[in-house]
């Protein structure tokens, strides 16, 4: 009887165990860990984006820059794993729901769809701020002379009173005095003696000063102006800062040929942490430069950075954004990726007020041109 009892109690115990593996294995569902591994990975993605906007550059900031960039991608990507988990009742869509709720400060900034037909009070002075792309960057491959032409009768039926151009390119100093007769007066900052390249500033109201901010170890610049509109002076900033440099389609082209990962991750961190320094260290000279400008003052340009960025959060301190203000519909301003990056904007004083600033979808340039009407 005891061999019998010990013999029994050994095979309930064997069929125990094997009870308890099949319910664990009956109760494992695949769908639902991958849902929920989504989820976290969702989550701490769009929480590194936010981190990134107060880093100074460093090398962990160089790297959750990516995470800023693709903020709107990785905020959508958020939304379905929500919807999903909604619909299936599972509990984690409240963790993507948390994750997701400090964006409501950053919609408007991606987004508007609330248009303001109020015409502030004050004087209205028209702005624009284009990166032209060298004249040679249209989107259906239009030569220089054709697109220079049409870039030109563009501003002229847009009548702007201030315009602010990156990636400026005439083939002589006569074809440059000569585009856009309209706005006679210039402030430029440009390389080249046959070809100039660079940035530049057109008013129809005179220029009493201006100059250039100069980068260090860089070919970008910032040109600014003091115009005199009626009286009232205002100090324009027209920046065009460091780019990162990289073509990400040339990157998957080498990896697939060479398979050297690795090197190309490497390269490409290394472009990253040298563009994020040098932006920051840009963004640094122009809020010194604008400290010490009695008159108020207005920043745009091609900034390269989105605004979930730490250049867009220390250059906005202090000042509105024209399309946060008064924009309408998607703000993206580069055109191979829309709606997705915006990187060009126009910033001025607190105590101004925006009016229809558009986004105008033309094909002359890798950017989108931004106009609005600011109010003093």
């Amino acid at each position: 009887m005891p061999r019998v009892r010990k013999y029994q109690n050994k095979t309930e115990s064997q069929w125990g165990k094997a009870g308890k593996k099949e319910m664990l294995l009956s109760r494992f569902s695949l769908k639902d860990f991958l849902l929920n591994l989504f989820a976290l990975a969702g989550a701490v993605a769009l929480v590194l984006s936010y981190i990134s906007v107060y880093l100074e550059p460093s090398e962990l900031s160089s790297v959750l820059m990516f995470f800023g960039l693709y903020f709107l991608p990785i905020l959508f990507f958020n939304v379905i794993i929500f919807l999903i988990a909604l619909f299936r009742l599972k509990s984690v869509a409240f963790l993507t729901l948390i994750a997701m709720l400090p964006t409501l400060f950053y919609a408007d900034l991606f987004v508007k769809f609330n248009k303001n037909e109020t015409v502030p009070e004050g004087e209205p002075v028209k702005m624009i701020t284009y990166n032209v792309g060298r004249m040679r960057l249209s989107r259906d491959g239009l030569e220089f002379v054709a697109n220079t032409d049409r870039i030109e009768k563009f501003i002229e039926l847009e009548r702007p009173d201030i315009v602010c151009m990156q990636e400026f390119m005439m083939r002589n100093k006569d074809e440059y005095q000569q585009f856009v007769p309209g706005l006679p007066f210039r402030r430029e900052f440009v390389f080249g003696n046959d070809e100039l390249c660079g940035n530049v500033i057109l008013s129809r109201y005179p220029i009493t000063g201006s100059g250039v901010i100069k980068f260090e170890d860089s070919h970008n610049m910032c040109v600014w102006a003091d115009i005199d509109l009626d009286g009232d002076k205002i100090r324009v900033y027209n920046c065009h800062l460091q780019s990162s440099t990289i073509s990400f389609t040339s990157l998957i082209q080498r990896i697939a040929t060479k398979g050297e990962l690795t090197n190309e991750i490497r390269e490409v961190h290394e472009k990253l942490r040298n563009s994020n320094k040098l932006r920051a260290q840009q963004v640094e000279d122009i809020l010194a430069h604008c400290s010490q400008c009695e008159y108020p003052v207005v920043i745009c340009g091609d900034f390269n950075d989105t605004p979930v960025s730490h250049t867009y959060y220390k250059l906005r301190k202090g000042r509105k954004d024209s399309f946060a203000e008064a924009g309408n519909g998607f703000g993206a301003s580069y055109s191979y990726l829309w709606p997705l990056l915006r990187i060009d904007y126009i910033l001025f004083p607190k105590e101004y007020s925006a009016f229809q600033n558009e986004i105008k979808r033309e094909i002359f340039s890798d950017h989108y041109p931004v106009s609005t009407y600011i109010y003093r």
